[in-house]
């Protein structure tokens, strides 16, 4: 196996289970390349076993990258998702293409409607008319971003970052793809929320150190030394109206594979939807209980534009904090109801909201990231472990 897996799934996971994972022999280490090849830097040998023998792609390769330019984005999430569409579509006995993208890549609709709680369907948002060939116009501007790094639809909208524009470009791409091979019904489409820890698998509270974005935005929020931290909506009361889509990555992976057991194909929310999102009252409350000490930040709530210099710098990275989208997850409840009573009993399809919201098992993974803001910003060291309340990783605990 390739070193670079062993090391990752050993710093992540309990040893027992990355024990598991490294030797089991079922598993098959590639060490490739994506991008604009079209050999992925495999062997001829591997590349033809790859054609004979594999009937699942998930491509699930790049994190939430919120700071890259658009130019970057190209070479990191928009040249590898069309490298891997292209080859996988061309395996004989290929069922299904998964492509992870994010529910975010529609997050332009917030300035492109005036409701305070934007409903997103699962379907393609073309950027022009709805009657134009997006998926034509989407390689003209694959061009274009390749060319000048930008492009008139990116221009056009306002989107949060361009991380959420380079995913509503990669999806539909990659379905541009499968249309030119007649295959548009082997794509699923996954379309995550902002991931959030483990409900219950591998274990309640399971997170990488930088797999869940609410987090180190709690942890800059913690460090504030002020009273007050300026943010934007347009929410008349923020504190209820606002709200954040944080679903546990374990509802992610089970509703992906469901959706690929039952043959799914085009677009689907992986999210905490309507019942299951957060308002900002909730997020906020969980954030001040893990402050030591006692004066507690508020915040300050203004109609800035959400690209403002005016807002604190978290809501500056992170946007969508005064925000509200009500995504839908209505084909996966139609999805629950073809399963039978003892296949969901495993299954963690939903996100649990039976108990208060609590970041309490994230303290070691807060107090991380309050260092690393401390580190960039110059800030003393022990601000972390002055304002940050301790605690020791998860898995430490089962």
């Amino acid at each position: 196996m390739t070193s670079k897996a062993k090391i990752k799934w050993s710093d992540m996971l309990p040893s027992s289970t990355a024990q598991t994972l490294i030797t089991d022999e079922r598993i098959t280490f590639l060490d490739g390349e994506l991008g604009n090849t079209t050999t992925m830097t495999l062997s001829e040998e591997t590349l033809q076993m790859l054609k004979r023998t594999v009937q699942i792609v998930f491509h699930a390769a790049t994190s939430a990258q919120l700071h890259k330019t658009l130019p970057e984005l190209a070479h990191t999430v928009l040249a590898p998702s069309i490298c891997l569409t292209t080859y996988a579509l061309k395996f004989p006995n290929l069922e299904r293409f998964v492509f992870f993208s994010t529910a975010y890549a529609n997050a332009h609709l917030w300035k492109a409607q005036e409701s305070t709680d934007v409903s997103v369907d699962e379907r393609i948002y073309p950027l022009g008319r709805e009657e134009e060939d997006y998926y034509r116009i989407a390689l003209e501007a694959w061009n274009a971003v390749q060319k000048t790094g930008s492009s008139e639809e990116y221009n056009a909208h306002d989107f949060p970052w361009p991380y959420a524009y380079a995913k509503h470009l990669a999806e539909r791409l990659v379905l541009q793809k499968a249309g030119e091979r007649n295959k548009m019904d082997k794509v699923l489409v996954i379309r995550p929320s902002v991931l959030g820890p483990a409900d219950k698998f591998p274990f309640p509270g399971f997170a990488t150190l930088h797999g869940a974005p609410s987090t180190a935005c709690a942890a800059a929020y913690l460090l504030h030394a002020g009273r007050r931290i300026k943010l934007s909506t347009r929410c008349e009361k923020p504190h209820q109206e606002s709200t954040i889509d944080e679903v546990p990555v374990d509802v992610v992976v089970d509703r992906t594979l469901v959706h690929v057991a039952l043959g799914t194909s085009g677009c689907v929310h992986a999210v905490s939807g309507e019942q299951g999102r957060l308002s900002t009252e909730e997020w906020w409350c969980a954030v001040q209980k893990e402050r030591r000490l006692p004066w507690n930040a508020k915040p300050s709530w203004t109609s800035d534009d959400w690209h403002s210099p005016n807002l604190h710098f978290v809501a500056r990275r992170f946007k969508i904090i005064g925000t509200s989208f009500a995504f839908s997850q209505e084909r996966t409840l139609r999805a629950t109801e073809k399963l039978s009573a003892e296949e969901k009993k495993n299954l963690q399809l939903f996100a649990d909201r039976s108990k208060p919201y609590s970041l309490h098992l994230r303290r070691h993974q807060i107090h991380h990231h309050a260092v690393e803001v401390a580190k960039k910003k110059k800030w003393p060291l022990c601000s972390a472990g002055l304002l940050c309340r301790k605690g020791r990783p998860v898995a430490h605990k089962t």
